[in-house]
């Protein structure tokens, strides 16, 4: 990416997550305050629905259980943000979940232990390895 600007890698490295966090399924992507600044100030919104994102939804208000859609969350690793996250997983809000951190700082720390053995720990810009949270899926 030679001659590439900061905020065309910042785009393609956050469309290229959100685009392979799932196969291609329609999906909602739950965001959080700071991960929904993070998305609008580099990423259109068109952008993000023209990877068969159906809606974009913000963890901290109500949303409604969508269990035949999948959800792709991008969240900052803030304990409140966690704990909203860890609600909608033992809720089985959505059918499928992919969870995307904007950064592993601290996130070890942060994340309660019953999650490490379920839900792996992805990290904006790295190598991407999902799981469904659905063991049939």
């Amino acid at each position: 990416m030679a001659g590439a600007s900061a905020i065309s890698i910042q785009q393609k490295v956050i469309l290229d997550t959100i685009r392979h966090a799932d196969q291609g399924e329609w999906k909602v992507l739950i965001l959080d305050d700071g991960s929904q600044k993070l998305i609008n100030g580099v990423v259109r919104e068109d952008d993000i629905l023209e990877l068969n994102v159906t809606h974009i939804e913000l963890i901290e208000q109500r949303r409604p259980a969508n269990k035949e859609m999948d959800a792709v969350y991008l969240l900052s690793p803030l304990p409140h943000i966690i704990d909203c996250m860890m609600a909608d997983l033992e809720r089985q809000r959505y059918r499928r979940t992919f969870l995307i951190w904007t950064s592993g700082w601290s996130l070890s720390f942060q994340l309660p232990n019953r999650a490490f053995a379920t839900y792996p720990l992805m990290n904006l810009g790295n190598s991407i390895a999902t799981r469904p949270t659905d063991p049939t899926g």
